[in-house]
This record gives C-alpha cells, sequence and structure tokens, in this order.
C-alpha cells in the first residue's frame, strides 16, 4: 500500500512540476480555446514533422544553405499553430490577457515590429540553443515550437 501511495505522490508531483513551465501553460490555454469560433488550429507531432522535413528534405529547388538550416530544425518534436484572427472581441481579449499572463515566466528573445504588426519570440536561452519557444502576435497568432533550435543556425535564417 505504501508503495502505491508513494508512486502516485510522485507521479502527481512530476505532473505538477510539469504543468508549471510556461510553454505548458500556454498549451493548455491552447487546448482550452481551440474550439472557440474563430479559433484555427493545427498541431504536428513527431512523425508529422519528420514527414515534412522528409519532403522538404528531398526538394530538388533546395540549396545545400537552406538544407543546413533545415538540419538546425531536427531537434523540434511538435509544432502547435493557433490563429484566432477571426475570434469574437471579447473571447480574443480574453485569450490574450491568459497567455500575456502565461508569458511572464518565460524569457522575451526577441520582438519584431512591421507596419502596426508585433512578433514576440519567448523561449528559455541556455546561449547556445533556445529551448521551447513561443513565437506570439496578440492579433492573432501563437506557436509553440517544443524542442530545441540552436540559436546561431536561427540567427542565419532570420538574415537570409
Amino acid at each position: 500500500m505504501k508503495k502505491i501511495i508513494l508512486t502516485l505522490t510522485l507521479l502527481l508531483s512530476a505532473t505538477f512540476l510539469w504543468a508549471g513551465k510556461p510553454i505548458n501553460k500556454v498549451q493548455t490555454l491552447v487546448n482550452e480555446y481551440r474550439h472557440n469560433d474563430g479559433f484555427d488550429y493545427v498541431s504536428l507531432g513527431p512523425l508529422a514533422l519528420k514527414l515534412v522535413k522528409a519532403v522538404a528534405f528531398h526538394d530538388a529547388d533546395m540549396d545545400p544553405e537552406d538544407r543546413e538550416i533545415l538540419r538546425s530544425f531536427s531537434d523540434i518534436r511538435r509544432l502547435t499553430v493557433l490563429d484566432f484572427e477571426d475570434a469574437r472581441d471579447d473571447v480574443k481579449e480574453r485569450f490574450v490577457q491568459k497567455v500575456q499572463q502565461a508569458l511572464k515566466g518565460m524569457e522575451l528573445i526577441l520582438e519584431a515590429k512591421d507596419d502596426g504588426d508585433r512578433l514576440s519570440i519567448y523561449g528559455m536561452d541556455d546561449g547556445e540553443k533556445i529551448h521551447d519557444c513561443i513565437l506570439w502576435n496578440p492579433e492573432g497568432t501563437l506557436i509553440c515550437v517544443r524542442g530545441t533550435v540552436t540559436l546561431d543556425k536561427l540567427m542565419e535564417a532570420v538574415n537570409d
């Protein structure tokens, strides 16, 4: 009996620790709101990402530099995209407030502004790689990238 109680306690502790990470909080919000009208949701897991990479890698028009950049994204395990541009204003406002609250625990890596649009990239930066990043435009786009991306390769991709 003690083993069962100890096992359940450990499992619940791990679940609460895992759920406390900002990207997990954002993912929970995505799952909560994705069924609302005006919210368009797509999620690609490891198998789908490997298939997309394989198809892109065998593209005859891809030059060697692009292939190298594609290799730098090999440690991505899940990609989730939520477009909520067409959502009702009140639902959209609540969602934006909750996401911004959840993002307070993440480091702002980069922010870009263009013609009134703003894109913020949040993540955990260890100096070489970005772990679990979120691309956020409060006007209607949220992209969660689970896994790691090499920072120098990402900067090469942005500069090209």
